[in-house]
């Protein structure tokens, strides 16, 4: 491993609306090439400005362990990205070094460091006395690819635009040093490994697009892709000047003494229906999607009647006028199942988040049944409500769990801590049910 020490003498102070920037050349003959630039953004004041760092590596190795290091004038400094950089001052000496693998300098490219001063109302502050230290790391021996995305909750903004998030991806060689979203098989935008999520903008009025995601390290790796998502744009404003037609044909039979099934056509022709409404003794007491043309509705009463309708409802949210009203009677006998999750079971596991250990409650229960579908469930810890739990809410990766059910609660990184769990479930009739039994578990030392 070689490895090389360069020096700046950089003065930026504001003058105007610009900012002097000297930059940084090495000399030749090292497996990382570094340079860099060093300047104040334009608009500092004495209240609040900014350094910014521009470190690019025209080697063919990527640059790891590398080491910043500037004098402040006046005030504190701050980093931009925790995530990626550590920032010690001592003083006015200020450096700046990578965490791990996450600020590494790619082979061929560049990394900017931002970072945040605040003079506390003395004087517009100055930075002096670059220095840049580096070493190579063997970039080029790194052949393994990142893991790859999980996305993690995309969804549409309005008519133009849509929010595309995943998880961070790891990489146990050179680290990631970016991602790659495409749209329709497409490479669209690129963004920086410190980023999780980000707008695609000018797109067209209710169209649907597919997303994917991979992540690039510094030694240029591609990972395999995150699972396609699909989102659909709304329409345009002045699109859904009508309210959508009407559900046609409802029908409706017992399903035992405590649920009954019903079945509608979709509302196909108009404006464009993103999900529907059902109506139990003219009060709401579910949702089903836009595609849906039945739905089960649970913790009913044996041998007792109940009146249901259902209504279209808008990407806009125009609701559109409701089905005729049906009558339909359970059967008798029976009694209805538990309402409480049976079966619950709490255990503790960690992980590492970096150097800090990130500790969680595994939970497991069974689905009470003969209350129709059940898809939000709320956890209580130490009595007070702690996590919500909703499945099947555009988000294909977790399907609506039937017979029994798993999640994990993050609960931070201290160990040796005592948690009292438990948890209900919103029966299909919108109603909470009863807690299941409550467990007591503390975390790992």
């Amino acid at each position: 491993m070689s490895r090389k020490r360069i020096v700046l003498t950089c003065a930026a102070v504001a003058v105007g609306l610009g900012a002097l920037a000297i930059p940084l050349t090495a000399s030749a003959g090292s497996e990382t090439d570094l340079s860099t630039t060093c300047r104040l953004a334009d608009g500092a004041t004495k209240w609040w400005a900014t350094g910014k760092f521009a470190l690019r590596n025209e080697g063919n190795a990527y640059a790891k362990d590398w080491k910043l290091e500037f004098e402040l004038s006046e005030g504190q400094a701050t980093i931009d990205n925790p995530w990626a950089f550590d920032l010690r001052q001592k003083g006015k000496h200020v450096t700046v070094t990578p965490i791990e693998d996450r600020g590494n300098i790619p082979a061929r490219g560049e990394r900017t460091v931002s970072v945040g001063i605040n003079p506390s109302g003395k004087a517009v502050p100055r930075i002096t006395g670059c220095t840049l230290g580096g070493s190579d790391s063997g970039g080029p021996e790194d052949t393994t690819p990142p893991t790859a995305p999980v996305e993690s909750g995309s969804f549409v903004v309005d008519h133009r635009t849509v929010h595309v998030m995943w998880k961070p991806s790891t990489d146990s060689g050179s680290g990631v040093d970016k991602y790659e979203i495409l749209q329709d098989g497409k490479l669209v935008k690129t963004v920086g490994s410190d980023l999780t999520m980000t707008n695609i903008e000018q797109l067209k009025p209710d169209t649907t697009y597919r997303f994917k995601v991979r992540a690039v390290d510094a030694a240029g790796n591609r990972s395999p892709f995150s699972k396609v998502v699909s989102l659909r744009t709304h329409p345009a404003p002045g699109d859904e000047n009508e309210k959508p037609t009407m559900p046609k044909k409802l029908e409706g039979t017992a399903a035992g003494p405590n649920q009954v099934s019903l079945r509608w056509q979709s509302a196909s022709d108009g404006v464009p229906v993103t999900g529907y409404r059902i109506y139990r003794d003219g009060t709401k007491v579910q949702e089903a999607d836009g595609n849906a043309t039945t739905a089960t509705v649970g913790g009913l009463s044996p041998d007792t009647a109940y009146k249901f309708k259902v209504t279209a409802v808008s990407t806009s949210g125009k609701e559109s006028d409701p089905t005729d009203e049906i009558s339909v009677k359970t059967t008798g006998g029976g009694g209805s199942g538990g309402s409480a999750p049976s079966d619950f079971t709490a255990a503790t596991s960690h992980k590492q988040d970096g150097n800090v250990t990130q500790h969680y409650l595994d939970l497991g229960w069974g689905v009470p049944q003969g209350h129709g579908q059940i898809t939000t469930y709320q956890v209580y810890l130490n009595g007070k409500l702690a996590q919500t739990f909703i499945w099947g809410a555009g988000d294909a990766v977790l399907p609506i769990p039937v017979r029994t059910a798993s999640r994990e609660v993050l609960v931070g990184a201290n160990p040796g801590k005592t948690y009292k769990v438990k948890i209900r479930a919103r029966l299909g009739d919108g109603t909470w049910g009863a807690f299941s039994a409550e467990k007591t578990v503390t975390t790992g030392s």
